[in-house]
């Protein structure tokens, strides 16, 4: 995250929640339904838990705390990014030669 927008953050929105892995939810001061996270280092939008994710989208207004420890979150986390990740063949045979430039 960048600097501004943490400025943005701490002087525009109120923190609503902050979970076990650091991420902080904020919404507006002035406009409740306009919502935003700013992720711990190291983390993206697949560390967001299903309540949290349905806050920040406006589908539901609760925020309801997981009670699950921080190295069982950290593991679904690394399992979420596994199912999603893309694995690519490292040898593709393409039936011709392509252009390498030099």
């Amino acid at each position: 995250m960048s600097l501004g927008f943490r400025l943005y953050s701490y002087f525009n929105g109120n923190l609503v929640h902050q979970d076990s892995l650091g991420n902080k939810y904020y919404h507006d001061k002035k406009n409740s339904s306009k919502r935003w996270v700013v992720y711990a280092k190291g983390f993206g939008p697949e560390s967001l838990p299903t309540q949290f994710h349905n806050w920040l989208h406006n589908t539901s207004d609760e925020i309801s705390d997981l009670n699950l420890e921080n190295n069982n979150q950290e593991s679904m986390v690394k399992r979420r990014i596994q199912k999603h990740s893309v694995k690519h063949k490292e040898t593709i045979d393409k039936g011709y030669n392509s252009w390498n430039p030099k």
